[in-house]
């Protein structure tokens, strides 16, 4: 009867191990995708937001160009802190899908 118990547990223990294993080959997946995602949201937010701006803002915008309310070009700076906040908003993308993702029964 204790060996039979003996060999349950063991078999638990490694059912367990073996489920944990999943989960952190699911989050090491999803972290991947999420840093993935970041980093090619930010190369494309830079190009965009310093070559396209100078383009688009002043033809949208210009009475406000015309009266300082919005820059007609952008600095390096100012690009990067916009493509660091698309990037970051644009990480969570792949959480979220994930967390939303129905799941069978």
């Amino acid at each position: 009867m204790e060996e039979s118990r003996s060999d349950i547990e063991k078999g638990m223990e490694k059912e367990i191990e073996q489920e944990i294993e999943k989960r952190v080959a699911q989050g090491v997946a999803t972290g991947t995708a999420i840093l993935i995602a970041v980093a090619v949201t930010f190369v494309i937010s830079v190009i965009v937001f310093k070559f396209v701006w100078a383009w688009v803002v002043p033809d949208l915008f210009p009475g406000a160009v015309a009266q300082g309310l919005i820059s007609a070009d952008l600095t390096w700076l100012a690009t990067l802190k916009l493509a660091v906040l698309v990037a970051v908003l644009g990480g969570f993308s792949p959480a979220l899908n994930e967390a939303f993702k129905v799941r069978p029964d």
